[in-house]
Order: structure tokens, then C-alpha cells, then sequence
């Protein structure tokens, strides 16, 4: 299936046209669902109809009923028509190339994108005030080890990841899984270890093994992934990448972004004891000569 275009055409944009129509012209408590849905729909998979309900102070049928109203069957159904609607490939284009050229041409594709992206930039700030976000950089600081995973074309953002992190703290280390087997990970004594599994659409089919054995192992477990990640738990901590309507193919600016800022909460939270371990690693990097002297 590809994804949808901006226009409004096909299940993504009946969704938020529907949300956006009830914006204007519903009730109070219409009004009310319809932005937090607007503004939410990437944690949808992991909210309940008692979870909306409590944010808002509605009832949870308040908020059945009003997905009804829509032509949902409820939560489940909202749900189901989010995770019908993610590609099958990242590289997927809904428009014709003559399309995207004359919006290349006149402006308009580009202002897409980097509208886009503006409003991720948004959506990533107000996650990074929510209590799992709190969660997920704590576990980043007092884990023993950190054992970082990821696939395909997102590895090298992950490895990225990795080494900056090893330079706020010790004990970080990439899984590549070229050895079939993440026996560095699963036969590791679990005491005090954390995975950091890094997956997005199209998703890699190792990632929920690895996930699964990881946490039946010991290990603990931070995710981050997308909306379309249908196999997380509610009671793991999972860092959830905002809704974006590209309409070449999906970009990653919105990973590597979550990415950075979380590395940029790590390095404050961390205090004197990331700036130490910084210190010696420039001094290290001075002593075996890996940089030009200015």
C-alpha cells in the first residue's frame, strides 16, 4: 500500500480530514478529541479510550463514541486503520514523477518537507517533556552497559548514536548481528545491561526476536520506533517518532533529531560525570594524534 499524499487523497488524509472537519464544526468535547488525536496520532497504538478519557476529563465512552461518530470502530478501529496505512517500503513515491517535478519546479514539494520536518521538530520537543522520556535517559545514564541495535538504511543513524553516547559514558557497544546469533548481547550476564533497539518501517524482521529474547533474558529494553510498530508492550519503554506525510519517501531527519536531543539530555543530565569522561577521551584522542592541531 503507499502512503498518501498531502492532498487528502486515500486512508491517511481521510483520517485527518475527518479530525480537522471535527475541529471546526463539533461540540466542545468533539473539539476537544479531534486535536488531541491531531496532535497524538503517533502514540495512538499506546493510548486506551480510559487513557484519553483521563487526559481530558471525558469518560472513556465519551471517547468511543465520538470514533464511532467518525467511522471507527472504536480505539481498535483507529488503531488497525494507522497501522493499514504505513507503506510497505520507505522508498515508495505516490505521485507521478511529472507531479513531483512541477512541485519540485514551482516550490511547493520542498516547503512540503521542510514544513514537515518544522512540525516533527515540535512534536519531538513535547515528547521530550513526557515522564518516558525522563525514563529513557535514565536508563541511558545508570546502565552498567548499553547494547545499541539496529538494521538497513537506519544502522548507521543508530551507530551514530552509539559512538556519540560512548563518548558521555562507558560501556556502549553497536550490535551489527553479523554474527546471526547477538550472543555478545544474549549470553552477557543481564544484571544492569540495556538495549537500545532502534526500527522503523519498513520494519526488520529480527527486530522482535531480538527484542523478545533480549527481554527474556533480563535486559532491559528502550525502543524507538514509529507508529506502525505493532509489537511493543505497553509496559516497555518505548520512544515513539512522530507522524510524518512525506510524499517521495519517508526521510529520517525525525529519527536522527530524536536521536540528537536524546543524546543532548543524556550529556545534561549526566553533569561532571559526562564531562569527565569527555575530557579524557579528547585527551586520548590528543595522545594518539586522531585530529589535526590547530
Amino acid at each position: 500500500m503507499v502512503a498518501d499524499s498531502p492532498n487528502g487523497d486515500g486512508p491517511l488524509g481521510t483520517v485527518e480530514r475527518k479530525l480537522e472537519a471535527t475541529v471546526a464544526t463539533g461540540t466542545p468535547a468533539e473539539r476537544r478529541l479531534a486535536r488531541f488525536f491531531i496532535d497524538n496520532l503517533a502514540n495512538v497504538p499506546f493510548e486506551t479510550a480510559a487513557s484519553i478519557g483521563q487526559q481530558l476529563h471525558l469518560s472513556p465512552m465519551t471517547v468511543s463514541r465520538f470514533l464511532r461518530r467518525l467511522g471507527f470502530q472504536g480505539l481498535d478501529g483507529l488503531k488497525t486503520e494507522l497501522r493499514l496505512r504505513a507503506t510497505t517500503t520507505a522508498w515508495q513515491v505516490s505521485d507521478t514523477p511529472d507531479t513531483l517535478q512541477r512541485d519540485l519546479q514551482n516550490g511547493q514539494l520542498l516547503a512540503e518537507v521542510m514544513t514537515d520536518q518544522i512540525e516533527t521538530l515540535h512534536r519531538l520537543y513535547a515528547l521530550s517533556k513526557q515522564p518516558v522520556w525522563a525514563e529513557a535517559v535514565r536508563r541511558l545514564l545508570t546502565a552498567r552497559e548499553v547494547f545499541v541495535a539496529s538494521y538497513q538504511n537506519i544502522g548507521g543513524i543508530a551507530r551514530y548514536f552509539a559512538e556519540q553516547l560512548a563518548y558521555a559514558r562507558d560501556g556502549v557497544r553497536y550490535l551489527d548481528g553479523l554474527n546471526g546469533t547477538y550472543a555478545e548481547l544474549l549470553d552477557h550476564p543481564p544484571e544492569g545491561t540495556l538495549l537500545v533497539l532502534v526500527d522503523c518501517r519498513r520494519f526488520a524482521s529480527k527486530s522482535r526476536v531480538l527484542a523478545r529474547e533480549a527481554v527474556a533474558a533480563g535486559h532491559d529494553l528502550l525502543v524507538v520506533t514509529d507508529q506502525y510498530c505493532d509489537w511493543v508492550a505497553e509496559d516497555q519503554c518505548v520512544l515513539m517518532l512522530p507522524a510524518t506525510r512525506s510524499r517521495t519517501w519517508d526521510n529520517f531527519m525525525s529519527l536522527a533529531a530524536l536521536l540528537d536531543f536524546l543524546m543532548t539530555s543524556v550529556i545534561a543530565d549526566g553533569g561532571e560525570a559526562v564531562r569527565r569522561r569527555t575530557q579524557r577521551i579528547a585527551r586520548l584522542q590528543d595522545v594518539f594524534g586522531d585530529f589535526e592541531k590547530r
